[in-house]
């Protein structure tokens, strides 16, 4: 727990994953400029730690093990929560406001949650950026809201950056089929070092053997070494940043840094990392893409390994040379 759990604040439940985590980040930057009073932000101990001690929020309240509903809703009366916002897809937030009678219960339709809030809205059947979807369920609450901002998320942790300008790749994923050929990576990598760039490479424990890989000798192998406000730190500072769609892309968008993610099984329409200078890319004409299965059955896996590393190098560039835009829009335009 850090900080004083302050009564009658807003409460913002985080999700498990990292970049469903990263895409609460914009939420509480908005919640922050329309004055929603103090915030507590609380949920799994790993996302959670990526505010603590923060701006974003006046106090964090990490989950002992997986709490019940019950048990939610007696540390959400037990601190007066004048409001409840839940995005994650799941019934059990807002059960637990509910039950706490929490008079603001904010989140989406999804899983039967939309009977238990006071202001709700759909996700999966909406349409555009999932950060556009959530500030249409906030609308319902706050009609003259402002527009979604970019995080522009400052981790403030100190990290020993190599001396010339550098590159993140994070080359792991949680399903097959949305990862990049190692080989294509590695490629990657050896181009940016020709042309005088160090590159870190991230990523989680359990991808230690791709990381590795794809780093070799050349590479800063950062992988399993990093807090996630540790990579935050590394992306934030990264003349460019380059993954799948994964957690860490949205992290690094979140940072404001330039940050490219790769689509094959999933769409970027809705899932585009939400940054100032950050874009997905998909390769056209494939007609079983997007196909949203955990692993590909089309020999080649041609959704992704037909992006070459020169189109990505070159998408690379064109990042760096864009100049930093407004602090809120969509992202890619």
């Amino acid at each position: 727990m850090s900080a004083v759990i302050p009564p009658h604040a807003t409460w913002v439940r985080f999700p498990r994953f990292v970049g469903d985590a990263a895409m609460q980040l914009p939420v509480l930057r908005l919640l922050r400029e329309i004055d929603a009073g103090p915030i507590v932000v609380w949920g799994p101990k790993t996302t959670v730690g990526l505010v603590t001690d923060t701006w974003f929020c006046d106090a964090t309240l990490p989950d002992e093990g997986k709490p019940s509903p019950f048990a939610m809703a007696r540390t959400l009366r037990r601190h007066h929560a004048a409001r409840s916002i839940h995005f994650p897809k799941s019934l059990r937030p807002a059960l637990a406001a509910w039950l706490a009678r929490v008079p603001e219960r904010i989140g989406v339709d999804e899983s039967l949650a939309g009977l238990f809030n006071t202001h709700s809205g759909p996700f999966w059947e909406a349409e555009g950026p999932f950060l556009l979807r959530y500030h249409a369920v906030l609308k319902r609450r706050w009609p003259d809201l402002p527009p979604m901002p970019y995080a522009d998320f400052d981790p403030r942790v100190a990290i020993q950056k190599p001396s010339e300008h550098y590159f993140c790749l994070m080359p792991g994923s949680t399903w097959p089929s949305k990862a990049w050929p190692v080989d294509h990576y590695r490629t990657l990598l050896l181009k940016a070092r020709s042309e005088g760039f160090a590159v870190a490479v991230l990523g989680s424990p359990d991808e230690a053997d791709t990381c590795s890989a794809v780093a070799g000798a050349e590479g800063i192998n950062l992988c399993g070494r990093t807090t996630l406000k540790e990579a935050a730190a590394w992306m934030r500072g990264a003349a460019a940043v380059m993954g799948n769609d994964s957690g860490l892309s949205h992290l690094a968008a979140a940072t404001g840094a330039p940050a490219l993610a790769l689509y094959g099984a999933t769409d970027p329409g809705g899932s585009t990392p939400w940054g100032p200078r950050s874009r997905g890319l998909r390769k056209e004409g494939i007609p079983c893409a997007p196909c949203f299965k955990r692993d590909c059955f089309t020999p080649g896996h041609p959704c992704l390994a037909d992006i070459g590393p020169d189109q990505v190098w070159a998408e690379l560039k064109e990042l760096i040379t864009k100049p930093h835009v407004a602090s809120r829009g969509v992202p890619g335009e």
